[in-house]
C-alpha cells in the first residue's frame, strides 16, 4: 500500500525498489494513476519516479516488475528505449505500444518476437503501414496451432484488416465469412477483390468497403449500406483529411449516414454544410451537429435538446445559439438542471432572472446570479446577500464592474 502513495520522497521509493517482495516492487514501477474530484472527476498522474529507480526496476529479475514498469506513463524514452531490448517478449511489446512515438521500424521485430494474442494485438495497433505478409504468415500459424479464444479469433480479424495482402492470404481470409468484414477494409485489398466485395450480400462487408479511405466517389454512392443511428462507427480517416470545399459539400450530401455524421463532427465546416448537416435525416447526424458546431443552427439546438437525456444536453442548452426563448421555457422546466443552465443565458426577460434568484435550489439562484443580463447596480445588490450562492454568483458575474471588484478586495486585505 505505501508503494501505491504518489506522495511518496524520492529517498522512500528507493528502499522500496529494493524491496525483497516483487509485489511491492511492481507496485512502484506501474506508477498507477488514481482519481480526484474536485467539483468534476479528474485523473492524476503521479510525479515521476527517481531516475536510479527507474534504471534498477528495468534490470529487476522479474518479468512482471519489469512489465509493471513497461505501463509506467512516466518512463523515460532513454529507458524505455532500452527495453524494447528485454528479454522477455511480453515487456518489450508492452514498453513499445505504451510509447506513442516508439520507433515504427521496431515494431515489425517485436511481433516476430512476442508470443500470445494479447502483446500482439497491443503492437498491431502501432504499425506504421501494412503489416508484412510473413509476420501476418507467422501469427497466423501461432493461431492454427492454439485452441480457439475470443483473443485469438479477435486478432486474427486485425491481422485480416493490416496484413499485406498477397494472392494466397487474400483468398484464404475471402473463405472465411467471420474475416470478410475486416479484410474489406484492408488498404492493401486488390481492387478486383474491392469491387466483388461492393456486391456482398452482407450489409457489414458492403460498409466495410464503403468507408474505404481512396475509393472511387461514383463506386462508393452506388453501393447500398443500412445504417443504425444508434451505432458509434464512425470513419476515422474522415477527420484528417485534408478535404477541399467540393468533397466536405460531396460527403454532407453523400447517401451514407457514417460519413456525413462523421463529418459532423469536424471543426472546420462552413455555415452552408452546418446548414446541409443540419437538416440531416438521421438523428445522428444532427445531433452531432449540435455537439460538434460551434454555428449550430438554434433551432436545432432547441429541438434536439427536448429529446436528447445524455450528458451532452447540458452543453447544448449553454450553447451561443440557444435560443432565448427556448432558454425561458427550460427556466420554468421542473428539473433542477434545466432551470440551473437556463439562469445563465444572457437572453432571458428580467422578470424571468429574478425568479430564478429566488428557486428554491441554490444551484439555480448561484447560476441565475452570474447572468451577463443582470444590471450593474442590481449585481452590487446581489453582493450583499445574505444567501451565499447568490452573492457567490454576483461575485462570478463577468459584468461585474471592476471598481466594486476592487472594493471587495481592499476590504478582505488582498
Amino acid at each position: 500500500m505505501l508503494a501505491s502513495n504518489p506522495n511518496l520522497p524520492p529517498a522512500v521509493q528507493v528502499v522500496l525498489a529494493g524491496d525483497a517482495d516483487p509485489r511491492v516492487r511492481g507496485r512502484l514501477a506501474e506508477g498507477a494513476e488514481y482519481f480526484i474530484t474536485v467539483g468534476v472527476h479528474g485523473r492524476q498522474v503521479p510525479d515521476p519516479l527517481p531516475r536510479e529507480v527507474y534504471e534498477r526496476l528495468a534490470r529487476d529479475p522479474e518479468p512482471k516488475v519489469r512489465r509493471a514498469l513497461a505501463f509506467n506513463r512516466r518512463l523515460p524514452e532513454d529507458v524505455r528505449t532500452g527495453m524494447l531490448d528485454d528479454t522477455d517478449s511480453r515487456t518489450a511489446a508492452i514498453a513499445a505500444a505504451e510509447w506513442p512515438l516508439a520507433p515504427a521500424a521496431r515494431i515489425g521485430e517485436l511481433l516476430s518476437r512476442v508470443t500470445g494474442a494479447f502483446g500482439r494485438d497491443m503492437l498491431l495497433s502501432h504499425l506504421d503501414g501494412p503489416l508484412p505478409a510473413a509476420a501476418a504468415r507467422a501469427i497466423m500459424a501461432d493461431i492454427d496451432s492454439a485452441a480457439g479464444t475470443a483473443y485469438s479469433e479477435g486478432l486474427l480479424r486485425q491481422v485480416a484488416e493490416v496484413a499485406d495482402l498477397d494472392a494466397d492470404l487474400a483468398d484464404r481470409f475471402l473463405a472465411s465469412p467471420d474475416l470478410r468484414t475486416a479484410v474489406a477494409a484492408n488498404p492493401t485489398l486488390s481492387a478486383e477483390h474491392v469491387a466483388d466485395l461492393a456486391g456482398d450480400p452482407d450489409n457489414e462487408v458492403r460498409a466495410a468497403v464503403v468507408a474505404r479511405c481512396g475509393l472511387d466517389p461514383v463506386l462508393r454512392e452506388s453501393i447500398p449500406v443500412d445504417y443504425d443511428d444508434r451505432s458509434s462507427k464512425i470513419v476515422d480517416w474522415l477527420l484528417t483529411e485534408d478535404l477541399s470545399d467540393q468533397n466536405r459539400l460531396a460527403f454532407a450530401r453523400s447517401r451514407h449516414q457514417i460519413f456525413r455524421k462523421t463529418l459532423a463532427m469536424r471543426h472546420d465546416l462552413p455555415d452552408e454544410i452546418v446548414e446541409i448537416l443540419a437538416g440531416d435525416e438521421s438523428f445522428a447526424v444532427r445531433l452531432f451537429v449540435c455537439e460538434r458546431q460551434p454555428n449550430a443552427p438554434g433551432r436545432l439546438l432547441a429541438r434536439i435538446a427536448e429529446q436528447w437525456t445524455s450528458y451532452s444536453r447540458w452543453d447544448m442548452l449553454a450553447h451561443k445559439n440557444f435560443p432565448a426563448e427556448a432558454a425561458d421555457h427550460l427556466a420554468r422546466s421542473a428539473e433542477v438542471r434545466d432551470r440551473a443552465v437556463a439562469a445563465a443565458h444572457p437572453g432571458l426577460p428580467a422578470d424571468t432572472v429574478e425568479a430564478l434568484l429566488t428557486d428554491d435550489e441554490a444551484t439555480v439562484r448561484g447560476r441565475a446570479a452570474t447572468n451577463p443580463a443582470v444590471p450593474a447596480d442590481r449585481l452590487i445588490e446581489l453582493l450583499g446577500s445574505a444567501d451565499p450562492a447568490v452573492a457567490a454568483g454576483a461575485a462570478a458575474n463577468r459584468l461585474l464592474p471592476v471598481i466594486t471588484m476592487h472594493r471587495l478586495l481592499d476590504q478582505a486585505g488582498l
